[in-house]
C-alpha cells in the first residue's frame, strides 16, 4: 500500500519505533515505524512531523507497518525558526484535541496552506487565528457571525457574546451580556469564520488585533469545550 501525506503526528513507540499519523486530502492513516527512531534509520526524515512524504506501507496482523518513506517536501525553513516551530506545536495540538483522526482530513488543505504560507514569511499570528476558527468550524463550535444570536438582526452588530460564540446587536447588548468590539475587530472575526484556505494570504492583521482575538477564541474554549490548548500560550508570548 503506498500513499502521499502530511505527517501530523509522531508518538515514541517502545526503545525504538514509533506511531505515525499521516493526513492527505482522503484520509488519515496510523502506522508504526519500526526503528525510526535509531540514528542509522533510513526512514526517520520521511516521519518528521510536518513533513511531506510518500510512503510505502505492508498490512500486517497487528495493522499498518512502514516498509519505506520518501521525503516529498521537508519544509525545512520553517522547521528551523522559532515561529515555525511554534506553529507545528499548534496546528498538531489543536486539531488532535478538536477533532477524532476521522475528520483530520478535513482540515488538510487549511494545513497545508498554512505550511507553505509560513515558508513564504506570511504572518504566523494571523495564521494562527484563521486556523482556530477554521477549526471551531470543523468542529461544530462555529460562531455565529452572521447575525444577532438574540434577534436574528443582521445590522448594528456591535459585541460579542465570548460564552456562546455569537454576535449581539446595539439593541440586544446591555453592557453585561458580551465584550463591546470595534467595527474593525468585529469584521476580523467575520472573515476568519468565513475565510477559504487559497484566500489566506489576502490580508494580514496587526499582532495586538490577533492577540485579542486569540484571547477572546481562548475565553470560548475554555469555557465551552473545558480544555486548555498549551502551545497557545506560547503563540501569546
Amino acid at each position: 500500500m503506498e500513499i502521499d501525506g502530511l505527517v501530523l503526528r509522531v508518538t515514541p513507540y517502545r526503545d525504538y519505533d514509533a506511531m505515525v499519523l499521516v493526513i492527505n486530502k482522503k484520509s488519515s492513516y496510523s502506522f508504526l515505524a519500526r526503528g525510526v527512531r535509531k540514528v542509522t534509520s533510513k526512514n526517520s526524515f520521511s516521519i518528521q512531523p510536518f513533513t511531506e512524504s510518500h510512503f510505502d506501507l505492508l498490512k500486517t496482523k497487528d495493522g499498518l507497518s512502514l516498509k519505506t518513506g520518501v521525503v516529498l517536501k521537508a519544509h525545512e525553513k520553517v522547521r528551523s525558526s522559532y515561529n515555525g516551530l511554534l506553529m507545528f506545536d499548534f496546528l498538531s495540538e489543536v486539531t488532535s484535541k478538536f477533532l477524532v483522526e476521522k475528520d483530520f482530513p478535513k482540515v488538510y488543505p487549511s494545513i497545508k496552506k498554512i505550511i507553505e504560507l509560513l515558508e513564504t514569511g506570511f504572518d504566523h499570528y494571523t495564521l494562527a487565528i484563521i486556523y482556530l476558527a477554521s477549526i471551531l468550524n470543523a468542529s461544530g463550535y462555529g460562531w455565529n457571525i452572521h447575525s444577532c444570536q438574540k434577534c436574528g438582526q443582521k445590522d448594528g452588530i456591535v459585541a460579542l457574546n465570548t460564552s456562546s460564540g455569537g454576535f449581539i446587536c446595539q439593541n440586544c447588548f446591555d453592557g453585561s451580556n458580551g465584550a463591546k468590539l470595534s467595527p474593525r475587530l468585529l469584521k476580523i472575526i467575520r472573515y476568519i469564520f468565513m475565510v477559504q484556505p487559497e484566500m489566506y494570504d489576502h490580508i494580514s492583521f496587526e499582532k495586538e488585533e490577533c492577540l485579542l482575538i486569540l484571547s477572546l477564541l481562548e475565553e470560548f474554549i475554555v469555557g465551552t469545550v473545558e480544555f486548555n490548548i498549551k502551545s497557545l500560550k506560547l503563540l501569546q508570548n
